[in-house]
């Protein structure tokens, strides 16, 4: 009979949303401290963000492609989180086992670029960059909401969020993870170290501009199945002959790259196309070495000063075949503010749901089977 290790995610998921409820429930409208990717607005995905929303959409994101396995209830957490954590203690094993040159030049250094082999991109682009974003956001909204020693909490968020990833990564692996020590030591505490520095977090919010455009997760009837998660970041640097035309991309389980225009001070529209991500397997049967293939995929995006407030993606896929996300500040005189989600796959079957800022950009809908 399948069992549920609920206690480890879980657990994180509540105390740390809780914990940062503090003090203050609303953002102030002044701060002495320049803020970077956290402006605390009423819309899109600054309204939504919060270590919950975090967790759910970075801690879970793999499961996009996990062929069709939405079921975050019936995991193993337990061994998985086991051999992660065994990996993670005593990293030199599994690094000598794999090969210390095979290991730096496929995990670390630019220096692989099969499709196979080239494990260093995505450590680079969403644990180092968008773990680093991801960290100082985090630490703007523990500040936001009156919380104490908010650099330690984010940190502290953002490893754990890591630690859940790398978990459901490992997915019945006993034995070598080294993907997960790479990850953990190399990028993620790195981002946290890198973005640090002001002029980093400067770089990254004013020159080429970085923003978390991350989804809206939803639990699904009948089965209590989570859908619509996802961590995505957007990058935009505008050219310097035509200000008000930027390139953009759009990367995470999906990497996309287009033009996007500024139609005023606030708001602009961008449309983008490249791969997304399909069918994450395993390529190794006693140790960790997943591989990702890639299919088509197109998308139109509309934001207000940088927040996403629709996303609508169209990809060669069966499940997530078209897939839209409405954020809130769009639905009029929504308060709180409300937005949903709605997906058509290849067979015709509908997913929809509804999240709402009450209920900390978590919401509920509905899966036809």
């Amino acid at each position: 009979m399948r069992r549920a290790y609920l206690s480890f995610p879980w657990l994180l998921t509540v105390c740390l949303p809780i914990a940062g409820r503090g003090a203050a429930a609303d953002v102030p409208t002044t701060t002495a401290k320049e803020r970077y990717f956290y402006t605390g607005a009423d819309y899109g995905t600054q309204v939504l963000y919060n270590p919950l929303w975090v967790m759910l959409n970075r801690g879970y994101d793999v499961m996009q492609i996990r062929a069709g396995n939405r079921d975050v209830a019936g995991f193993e957490y337990e061994p998985n989180a086991r051999n992660v954590a065994r990996n993670l203690i005593d990293p030199f094993p599994p690094v000598r086992e794999r090969g210390a040159w095979t290991f730096f030049k496929q995990e670390i250094l630019p220096l692989s670029w099969t499709r196979r082999t080239a494990r260093w991109v995505p450590n680079y682009t969403l644990h180092l960059l968008g773990g680093g974003m991801t960290y100082t956001a985090l630490r703007e909204w523990y500040e936001a909401h009156g919380v104490p020693v908010p650099a330690a909490l984010s940190a502290t968020t953002l490893l754990a969020t890591a630690f859940l990833n790398e978990t459901l990564e490992n997915k019945g692996v006993d034995g070598a993870n080294t993907d997960a020590i790479a990850d953990f030591y190399f990028f993620d505490i790195g981002a946290v170290v890198l973005f640090s520095f002001d002029g980093v977090n400067r770089f990254f919010s004013r020159e080429l501009v970085l923003a978390d455009w991350s989804l809206q997760p939803v639990f699904t009837a009948p089965d209590g199945f989570l859908h619509n998660q996802g961590n995505y970041f957007a990058a935009k640097w505008a050219l310097p002959f035509y200000p008000r035309l930027k390139l953009f991309s759009w990367f995470g389980m999906a990497t996309l790259g287009g033009l996007s225009y500024q139609v005023d001070r606030e708001y602009a529209v961008t449309l983008a196309a490249g791969a997304r991500s399909t069918r994450f397997v395993n390529t190794a049967q006693t140790s960790v070495l997943n591989s990702v293939d890639w299919v088509p995929s197109a998308a139109a995006f509309v934001d207000r000063n940088n927040s996403p407030l629709a996303i609508l993606q169209v990809s060669n896929v069966d499940d997530y075949f078209v897939h839209l996300n409405v954020y809130p500040g769009v639905v009029p005189l929504s308060n709180p503010g409300v937005g949903f989600f709605g997906v058509l796959d290849k067979a015709g079957h509908v997913t929809a749901g509804v999240v709402s800022t009450w209920t900390l950009g978590v919401g509920a809908g509905y899966a036809m089977q």
